[in-house]
């Protein structure tokens, strides 16, 4: 094949994947989000940093389920009975990447949230790694928890086998992922927080083809080696296990 063919070919199957993720990932109005980037945002960060509050903000829209209720409809009353968790989010902005966990019950009756993760090439120092890392990345998610009236929690696994596991993962010296497809050694705990919350179903909310950020730092889908959690990543997962028939605000 002729190098000229192979960029034509490259071409079509990205015009492919544009088409694809604009047609499965609906679009939204971000405007008409706005009064829940108000609800969610602290006010002092949407004064200071309008712009790059809403990009971290609008991202999120744009994920193959479209309900977005009042934060304060996320209670125990309006949980639905619901084990698996998939979808589908725009990764890259435009590539469709999908993002599938399980909801557990633990004996207590508190919920868990629950994503496991096979590695296809490890080496044993890659298992005693990475089994540090991944709990890491769980005590972040944990330590930064909304408060709600039912009890919850993450809990991020590595699995022997594949057929257990919501995503399987090659391992690399170094590289920028797809999370969904390759890890990297050199990546800390932090780092894996931000790449199991795209298996969880958020966005990245730099630009991701240029690397630019102009999305709100101190967020960890923002900056994922510095950021830390704030409260839309846990409303963004949650929203997920309210019953479909609560009352959407975006709708009034």
């Amino acid at each position: 094949m002729s190098m000229k063919i192979f960029f034509i070919f490259l071409s079509v199957i990205l015009l492919c994947s544009i088409t694809r993720a604009q047609t499965d990932i609906q679009g939204n109005d971000d405007e008409k989000y706005r009064w829940l980037y108000e609800k969610i945002f602290l006010a002092a960060d949407r004064q200071e940093l309008p712009n790059e509050t809403f990009k971290s903000f609008r991202v999120h829209l744009k994920d193959s389920y479209q309900t977005f209720p009042d934060p304060e409809l996320i209670r125990a009353r309006n949980l639905k009975p619901v084990s698996t968790i998939r979808g589908t989010i725009a990764y890259v902005s435009i590539v469709k990447k999908k993002y599938f966990f399980d909801v557990l019950t633990a004996t207590d009756g508190s919920l868990i949230v629950n994503v496991r993760v096979h590695f296809k090439n490890p080496t044993p120092q890659d298992i005693l790694d990475f089994t540090e890392k991944v709990q890491q990345a769980e005590d972040i998610w944990n330590a930064g928890r909304v408060v709600t009236d039912f009890s919850y929690r993450f809990k991020f696994d590595i699995v022997a086998d594949e057929g257990q596991a919501h995503f399987s993962v090659r391992i690399l010296d170094s590289t920028r992922g797809p999370y969904d497809q390759f890890w990297s050694r050199d990546w800390i705990g932090n780092t894996l927080a931000h790449e199991i919350g795209h298996m969880m179903g958020l966005g990245d909310e730099y630009q991701t083809l240029t690397g630019k950020f102009d999305c709100f730092k101190p967020s960890i889908m923002c900056t994922a080696w510095t950021g830390h959690m704030m409260p839309h990543h846990y409303y963004f997962i949650l929203r997920r296990l309210i019953s479909p028939d609560v009352q959407d605000k975006s709708l009034n």
